[in-house]
């Protein structure tokens, strides 16, 4: 293939811009134009009703706006509930006067006024209006494109008036149109989870308006390089059978080969993606870019979703539409984030996030173990090692369960055995006058758990030690504090059924 072909394309495309003048098309047109308008309605909808959420969950749970220390000081907000808060409330210009006689208004009351003060098509809507305008003519050429190709190859069927007159052209207006549709369904699927997350912001249009001009120009020029994908292997089998190969298809194809009618909408849906793989791909053969170490992908695979209790299919695809695609991010996110943005309770929410907590922290073998033994969350494990009764400063928990609960931290797993034996690596064995190195993680494992102590006494006081950095984590921390607020909000008498124990004017 030399110049001529791209030469002959621009042409092509160029006679068919200007011989004749330019009438808009008015599907392309409506396409264009409601797809932004549309995503920034809903995306003022979806502001209300998470507002409303948020005042709900305030008022529910007094406890999270009042810290324990001094209840009457309404300015307090727990800061998990206050980034939630902060999200939703920007861009919303305050018109709601308050009164100065009647003190500082509660976190609920704020919340209500912005929701009043809430209007359609505010000055950041229609800033982010204007960032979609790349989106919206990238839209309207691509969608007339299609449209045009079609037009041209149904022409004795079609009721739309057929514009392009060069084969050529036809075939390029087809093919790019076809690119255009992937890349704008990939588009739509990206505005969707933006709007999931609340994250629908100027940088998302110019991204995907961006992404699709790169794509349709990358597979129209893949299509002119490559006119029929298959022809390698037809030549192969027509030499095979007539011992002789045939003239190049190229120049014998009438029509857009079949297989492009696949390959144009494919490519332009996942186009960063294959482009990325090329790139992992050449680094094999380029001297010059440096490798990848994936010695070790075998044991540093993400733990799915629905690893977890209560997480199936269903539940793990629509977390991954609020950017949720393992267990560590699970462990990570913020519970009333995720309260908030997706259909969940707040208990469901919490439960899940503790087992991602414990299966994070612990690895999915230990955690499967765990939750055999009746532990499925952060705090089953916490409270099973060094439970402490309110007003008590030593743990009451039984020794016994320190004992159990030792043998499984401790005890080897698959992931530590490849370690080893993939990086060669030989653990060290130190006593108090000798240093051995052990190729049988087991053995380590095993002289590990008998320095923890024999006595029930030693035990207890190691793996309390190893438990107070397994949960020492900040996300561990922002839930435990919600758990507690939540809790004070239920009050005492949530903690046991009546005439399960004796009652406090009772005792004595």
């Amino acid at each position: 293939m030399d110049l001529s072909y791209f030469v002959n394309c621009l042409r092509a495309l160029l006679c068919a811009c200007t011989s004749q003048t330019w009438v808009p098309n008015s599907y392309a047109m409506a396409l264009a134009v409601l797809t932004p308008v549309l995503f920034i309605y809903a995306r003022n909808e979806m502001r209300l009703k998470r507002l409303l959420i948020i005042r709900d969950f305030l008022t529910s749970y007094p406890a999270t706006a009042k810290p324990q220390e001094n209840p009457d000081d309404g300015s307090y907000l727990n800061p998990s509930v206050e980034f939630v808060r902060s999200k939703y409330v920007q861009g919303i210009p305050r018109r709601t006067q308050h009164d100065p006689t009647k003190g500082k208004k509660t976190h609920v009351e704020e919340i209500d006024d912005y929701i009043a003060d809430a209007r359609l098509f505010e000055w950041a809507d229609l800033r982010l209006l204007v960032s979609a305008t790349g989106m919206m003519i990238v839209t309207y050429y691509g969608m007339d494109a299609l449209l045009q190709g079609l037009s041209a190859k149904l022409s004795t069927t079609c009721a739309l008036k057929c514009k392009l007159t060069s084969p050529l052209a036809a075939d390029l207006y087809l093919i790019a149109g076809l690119a255009f549709a992937g890349a704008y369904l990939a588009a739509i699927r990206g505005f969707m989870r933006g709007l999931a997350a609340f994250d629908l912001s100027p940088f998302t249009f110019l991204r995907y308006a961006v992404e699709t001009v790169v794509s349709v120009v990358f597979i129209v020029a893949a299509y002119r390089a490559i006119p029929d994908p298959t022809l390698g292997i037809r030549i192969v089998t027509d030499t095979t059978s007539a011992g002789q190969a045939t003239q190049p298809a190229a120049m014998q194809l009438p029509d857009v080969s079949r297989i492009w009618l696949i390959l144009a909408p494919v490519l332009g849906y996942l186009p960063d993606s294959a482009s990325k793989f090329v790139i992992l791909r050449l680094q094999s053969i380029i001297s010059w870019v440096k490798m990848d170490d994936d010695r070790f992908n075998k044991v540093t695979r993400v733990t799915p979703l629905d690893a977890l209790d209560g997480i199936d299919y269903a539940t793990r695809f629509r977390l991954q539409e609020s950017g949720i695609y393992d267990v560590q991010g699970l462990a990570t996110y913020n519970p009333l984030m995720l309260h908030i943005e997706t259909p969940y309770g707040i208990y469901q929410a919490v439960d899940w996030i503790a087992q991602a907590q414990l299966c994070h922290l612990v690895g999915l073998e230990k955690f499967l173990v765990l939750r055999e033994l009746q532990i499925r969350t952060i705090f089953d494990l916490e409270r099973a090692i060094d439970f402490r009764k309110p007003g008590s400063a030593e743990s009451d928990s039984p020794d016994e369960f320190d004992l159990l609960l030792a043998g499984v931290l401790i005890a080897p797993t698959q992931n530590l055995r490849d370690v080893c034996s993939i990086g060669g690596v030989k653990l060290l064995m130190v006593d108090q006058t000798t240093v051995k190195s052990l190729d049988n993680p087991d053995d380590y494992s095993r002289w590990f758990r008998e320095k923890l102590g024999l006595t029930p006494a030693d035990v207890k006081t190691r793996v309390e030690h190893m438990m107070g950095w397994i949960a020492d984590d900040l996300h561990v921390r922002r839930l435990r504090r919600i758990w507690q607020e939540i809790s004070d909000s239920l009050g005492e008498r949530s903690k046991r059924l009546d005439g399960e124990g004796p009652k406090p004017d009772a005792v004595g």
